[in-house]
């Protein structure tokens, strides 16, 4: 809901997508049905319990901790699993050609349009929690378990299922058929059924050590607010994520997603020095350039997948002075500009990388911080693997420009989404064929898959020799030399397309001689 200030008087009503997905709910027999066999397992499961503790001769003095257990399995399967999958089915069967009326002829923005189905997703597992929530603290009577755990592991369970429902909203807006979004939908669903396991197993572990006596400790809240830190930056992308999906083609759908991530990338980068140096340990900044690493190459194939056409919906938004234009340049849609900007936080995190490992920077924070160093040995290690990530992302940039040529050159008349096709298939085919032939000539072995293979991004992941890591940077920047080459005078026509729009000047109707007065 908006919330009521005078000035936006006529947005006070409820948003539409809300009233209109739990008005189909409540109709519906999934939900109803699913609500009703739910609470009947709550029934039979407490039942059970106390029959076989009443005619168990020796008392289980933990029977409340495995009632609540089965109780917040239970609850994980409705809140990971199903809920998700039933908003995420509704999304994209909504989202087919057939049904196109809400999507796409509607005065909705797209924002509302998600943050309905969230907010629907929402009151769903809120209505599974409000009932289970009564027997878990039930079970506190049956000894084994206290009110804080229960609290805790529910408010967890809780932000889990947000977190799941926003990826399932996230993956039913993507751009593919039913059948691709299915088979993408898979790893997704096999993800979330291993986070109903890891619940199960993070109740057992705070069940046994209780969580009363640690509330007041830094080593329960720090890897708590950690977490919770990751969880809202990876829910924000998709929500904004998702957004851009169902925006129209016209609209400006990088600039929201740019602007975050480029946020999160600085944000995570203070965080990750603040943990390092109060710790004397140059993990948790290892581990930001690995993920930040990741992303960009990600971020990679997405911008090629954007297309070159700049609308005049996004051209009137383009700033005037040429300062913030040539930023603008960075931030707004479009292939050469996803690049460009990618380039720059990958040029970024491989310079901060290297001033943390290879300089004095990290020892210098750590001694202000901790007043402790790190030993040298590791940190050339983590140097190693920052080499390892440059070279990923170089290869992986190649590709990229190579099938942004390809498509432009050889089949302009396909959707821009083909020249991230060809990106993900020339490394594949690089990595395929050449270990197809050596297995028609019986050479293939994995001496062989460890041996030097210049161009095959998957090689850099499993040389024996890590002297070969530099044999292949140097390929890497061959090739991006030369996809630069292909691409130069294309990258120069967006970036002088990249001009507000000037409107017309309207024509000025001719004037006319007055005519003389009737005699």
């Amino acid at each position: 809901m908006n919330f009521p200030t005078p000035s936006n008087w006529r947005t006070w009503e409820p948003n539409p997508i809300v009233v209109k997905e739990l008005r189909q709910a409540v109709r519906s027999w999934a939900i109803t049905g699913m609500l009703m066999v739910f609470l009947a397992l709550l029934f039979i499961t407490v039942v059970l319990s106390l029959l076989g503790q009443s005619i168990n001769v020796s008392p289980n003095q933990a029977l409340g901790r495995d009632i609540f257990m089965w109780f917040l399995g239970g609850v994980s399967v409705v809140g990971f699993i199903l809920i998700p999958s039933y908003v995420g089915g509704r999304l994209m069967a909504e989202r087919l050609d057939g049904n196109v009326d809400m999507l796409y002829i509607t005065t909705l923005s797209p924002a509302r349009i998600i943050r309905g189905k969230l907010l629907c997703g929402t009151c769903l597992v809120l209505l599974f929690f409000s009932v289970c929530a009564p027997f878990m603290v039930f079970t506190n009577l049956l000894r084994g378990i206290d009110l804080p755990t229960v609290f805790v592991l529910l408010a967890i369970a809780f932000l889990l299922s947000l977190l799941c429902l926003q990826a399932a909203i996230f993956l039913s807006c993507l751009p593919a058929s039913k059948g691709l979004k299915i088979f993408v939908g898979l790893p997704a669903s096999g993800f979330m059924v291993s986070l109903v396991g890891m619940m199960v197993g993070l109740s057992v572990t705070f069940t046994r050590e209780g969580i009363g006596s640690r509330l007041a400790s830094s080593g329960f809240w720090w890897p708590m607010i950690g977490s919770l830190f990751l969880g809202l930056l990876l829910f924000g992308f998709m929500h904004l994520a998702a957004i851009a999906l169902v925006s129209p083609p016209s609209a400006n759908r990088a600039l929201p997603l740019r602007s975050y991530t480029t946020g999160a990338w600085l944000l995570t980068l203070i965080v990750a020095s603040i943990w390092s140096a109060s710790i004397a340990h140059i993990g948790p900044v290892g581990a930001w350039a690995t993920i930040a690493t990741g992303v960009l190459i990600a971020g990679l194939l997405v911008s090629v997948s954007e297309g070159d056409d700049v609308s005049a919906r996004i051209r009137r938004t383009i700033p005037i002075s040429i300062n913030k234009r040539a930023l603008a340049f960075f931030f707004y849609s479009g292939s050469a500009g996803g690049l460009a900007w990618t380039v720059l936080l990958a040029v970024a995190t491989t310079l901060v990388a290297s001033l943390m490992f290879d300089g004095n920077l990290f020892d210098a924070l750590s001694i202000r911080w901790s007043g402790r160093t790190m030993h040298g040995s590791f940190v050339s290690e983590m140097a190693e693997v920052v080499n390892v990530q440059v070279t990923l992302f170089l290869y992986a940039l190649a590709y990229c420009l190579y099938g942004l040529f390809i498509h432009r050159r050889f089949q302009p008349h396909r959707p821009a989404i083909f020249a991230g096709l060809c990106s993900v298939a020339l490394p594949a085919l690089w990595a395929i064929v050449p270990n197809l032939v050596l297995f028609f000539l019986n050479q293939l072995s994995w001496d062989a898959l460890q041996e030097r293979q210049l161009g095959n991004i998957f090689n850099v992941a499993f040389l024996k020799d890590r002297s070969f890591t530099l044999d292949h940077q140097m390929c890497a920047l061959v090739m991006v030399a030369f996809g630069l080459l292909l691409n130069a005078e294309w990258f120069l026509a967006q970036r002088r397309a990249f001009v507000p729009l000037v409107p017309e000047a309207a024509a000025i109707p001719p004037t006319t001689a007055t005519p003389p007065p009737l005699p």
